[in-house]
C-alpha cells in the first residue's frame, strides 16, 4: 500500500495586487483592531466567505467611519486577508486530503462556464473512474432520446449476462424488463452495474458495441486521455480516465443536456413501491446539485460533482479516497474554497485555490485542553444534565471576579482568536434556533481562546447544549 505523502511546509497565499503592503499602509488595526471583533459572516462548515459575504463585511471593516463610502485596494487587500486567516492555508492542497492513496488520488476543479482550471493534483495521469463512467452512459441515453433513436418508456430487458453482474444492483432476475426511464433513474441513485449493462445492450445492441459508442463521444469532446471497455466501470485494465477529462465530461453534459442535469441531483428514487436511496451524501450540502459517486477497489473512492453559488458554477472531480467520508470532506472543502477563491478574485486579487484550501478551523485538538475537563464532570447519559462551572478570567483581566450572574454556553476553546470567531459563526449557522440570535462572546483562559453564547438561565443553557452533544460535539455551561 502506497504511503501517505508527507505535509510540506505551510505557506501563505500569494497576493498579487498592485502597490506594495507598505505603501497601502495596512497596520494591525485594520485586521485585528477593535472594529473587526466581531463574527465574520462565513460561509459552510469550513469558515470560507461566499462573495456577499465579502461585499458587506469590507464595507464595515475595510474603513473607518469618517471614510468614503467607495470599497479600496486597501479594503478589498484587508478582506483578503481576512479570508486568507480564516482559511489557515495548508502545506499542500494533496496534504489536505487525508484517506487518499497518492498513486490512486487525483482532484481538480473547473469554472464551468469557462473552462478555466482552478485547481489540479494529478489531474492528468490515468485513473479508473468506475461508476463515473455512468455520466457517459447516461449521456449516450440521452443523445438517443434527443435524436428520437429511444423513447423513454422503452422496455430494457435485463439480459443473463447482465444479470450476473457484481453489486452494485438493482438486483432484477434474467428476462424481467424496466423502462429507460426507470432505468436512468436507478443507474444514478443505485449505481446499478445490472442496469447498467442491460441499457448498453439494448441502446447499442451490445455492450462491446457501445463502449465503441462511448469511446467515439469521449473523443468528439475531447477527452482525450479516456478509454471505456464497459458501460458501468468495473474493473478493466483498459478502462481509464484522468480527472480533467471526467470534469470535462461533466462540464460537456451541463451544455448539451442542462434539461436534463437534475436527474444527478436525486438523493432517492421510487422503483416499484420501494424507495432506493443514493449514495452521494454531498447532495445535502447547501448548492451542491449533481453528478455521482464512484467505487473499486482499483480506483478508491471517487465522485464527481458540482456546485452552483451566486451565479458562478464549478465542476469537480476527487478520485482516488480510502473511504467515501473522507472523499466527501476534502470534496466539500474544495469546492467551498474554489468558490471563496472565485469571490476574491472578483475583487481584482489572485488567490489560488490550494491556498485557500485548509483543514476545518474546528480543531478537535485545539479544544481537547478544556473540552476534556467538561467531558470528565459530564455524566454518560443522553441528554446533557450540565454541571456548571466557575468561568475562565475575562481577557481583559482586572480585579476579582464578580459574583455568579451570567449564564455562558461554550462550544470551544481555541489556540486563535479568529478559530474561536469561526467556531461561534459556525454553531450559530447550523443552529440557528438554539444559538442565532445569542450574544456571542471570546474570552481568553491561559493558553486558550474561549468560544461561548450567552444564556438567560441554567435550563435554556443546558437545553441548547443538549443539541450539540446529541451530535457528537462538545459543550459546556459556565455561570459568571
Amino acid at each position: 500500500m502506497a504511503k501517505e505523502p508527507r505535509p510540506g511546509r505551510a505557506r501563505r497565499p500569494a497576493v498579487r495586487s498592485p502597490g506594495s503592503w507598505q505603501a497601502m499602509k495596512i497596520s494591525p488595526h485594520d485586521v485585528f483592531g477593535q472594529r473587526l471583533r466581531l463574527t465574520l459572516p462565513l460561509h459552510g462548515r469550513h469558515g470560507l466567505m461566499s462573495a456577499p459575504s465579502i461585499f458587506r463585511f469590507v464595507s464595515m471593516a475595510g474603513r473607518r467611519p469618517s471614510a468614503p463610502s467607495t470599497l479600496s485596494a486597501r479594503t478589498w487587500l484587508t478582506a483578503m486577508l481576512l479570508a486568507c486567516l480564516w482559511a489557515c492555508p495548508g502545506p499542500d492542497a494533496w496534504a489536505g486530503a487525508p484517506g487518499a492513496s497518492q498513486e490512486r488520488f487525483a482532484a481538480i476543479v473547473i469554472d464551468a462556464q469557462t473552462g478555466e482550471t482552478l485547481y489540479a493534483r494529478h489531474a492528468d495521469a490515468r485513473r479508473y473512474p468506475a461508476s463515473l463512467t455512468k455520466v457517459m452512459t447516461l449521456f449516450l441515453a440521452f443523445d438517443a432520446l434527443e435524436a428520437g433513436r429511444a423513447k423513454r418508456t422503452d422496455r430494457i430487458i435485463i439480459s443473463p449476462r447482465a444479470a450476473a453482474k457484481p453489486p452494485s444492483r438493482l438486483g432484477l432476475a434474467a428476462g424481467s424488463s424496466l423502462t429507460l426511464q426507470e432505468a436512468m433513474d436507478v443507474l444514478v441513485v443505485k449505481s446499478a452495474n445490472d442496469v447498467a449493462t442491460a441499457m448498453a445492450e439494448h441502446l447499442g445492441g451490445d455492450e462491446a458495441a457501445f463502449a465503441r459508442a462511448m469511446n467515439a463521444k469521449a473523443r468528439r469532446l475531447g477527452l482525450a486521455h479516456t478509454q471505456f471497455r464497459n458501460a458501468s466501470g468495473l474493473p478493466d485494465s483498459q478502462h481509464y480516465s484522468t480527472a480533467r477529462d471526467l470534469a470535462r465530461l461533466g462540464r460537456a453534459f451541463l451544455k448539451e443536456h442542462p434539461g436534463d442535469y437534475a436527474i444527478f441531483g436525486q438523493q432517492q428514487t421510487l422503483f416499484r413501491g420501494r424507495v432506493i436511496k443514493g449514495h452521494n451524501r454531498l447532495l445535502a450540502e447547501p448548492g451542491i446539485d449533481g453528478f455521482k459517486t464512484g467505487f473499486i477497489n482499483a480506483s478508491g473512492y471517487n465522485l464527481l460533482t458540482s456546485g452552483l453559488r451566486d451565479g458562478r458554477r464549478v465542476i469537480a472531480v476527487v478520485l482516488g479516497g480510502r473511504s467515501a467520508r473522507t472523499r466527501d470532506a476534502f470534496m466539500d472543502r474544495l469546492i467551498q474554497a474554489s468558490f471563496s477563491s472565485l469571490a476574491i478574485r472578483s475583487a481584482g486579487f489572485e488567490v489560488a485555490v490550494s491556498d485557500l484550501l485548509a483543514p476545518s478551523p474546528v480543531k478537535p485538538s485545539d479544544s481537547a485542553p478544556i473540552m476534556l475537563a467538561a467531558a470528565e464532570a459530564a455524566p454518560s447519559a443522553g441528554i446533557a444534565q450540565v454541571r456548571p462551572v466557575s468561568a475562565p478570567a475575562s481577557v481583559d483581566g482586572g480585579a476579582a471576579t464578580p459574583p455568579p450572574r451570567q449564564w455562558w454556553i461554550q462550544v470551544g476553546a481555541f489556540r486563535s482568536k479568529s478559530t474561536s470567531l469561526a467556531r461561534l459563526e459556525a454553531v450559530s449557522q447550523r443552529h440557528p434556533r438554539q444559538f442565532g440570535r445569542r450574544a456571542s462572546d471570546v474570552t481568553r483562559t491561559g493558553a486558550l481562546f474561549a468560544a461561548r453564547f450567552s444564556a438567560r438561565s441554567a435550563k435554556g443553557a443546558s437545553a441548547a447544549c443538549a443539541v450539540l452533544t446529541a451530535e457528537g460535539e462538545d459543550c459546556l455551561v459556565l455561570l459568571e
